[in-house]
């Protein structure tokens, strides 16, 4: 009995894997929002003008909002961005 459920556990975590590589994608987060029936409708109309899903248009609009904050989502953008902030801060200091 023991042993079935292991390979059911194995079996579903297979499946799981499986599924993700089937999407082509493996770090994928899911988030429901309500917003206002105008902003969605423009933001259709824009998805459909522009040939793009709603995935493509989403991922556009927050790499847009973290670029206006100074932020970024890669993990070496970050560093580098870090590294130019500390270098103006040193060159203050010393002037």
């Amino acid at each position: 009995m023991r042993y079935a459920g292991a390979m059911a556990k194995r079996n579903r975590k297979a499946a799981a894997k499986g599924r993700k590589a089937a999407a082509g994608e493996d770090d994928l987060v899911g988030k429901r929002i309500q917003i206002e029936r105008a902003t969605w409708d423009a933001i259709s109309l824009m998805a459909r003008e522009q040939m793009k899903d709603l995935p493509e248009i989403t991922e556009e609009a927050f790499r847009d909002l973290l670029k206006k904050y100074g932020r970024t989502a890669d993990f070496r953008e970050a560093l580098k961005m870090s590294a130019k902030q500390a270098g103006k801060n040193q060159a203050g200091k010393k002037g």
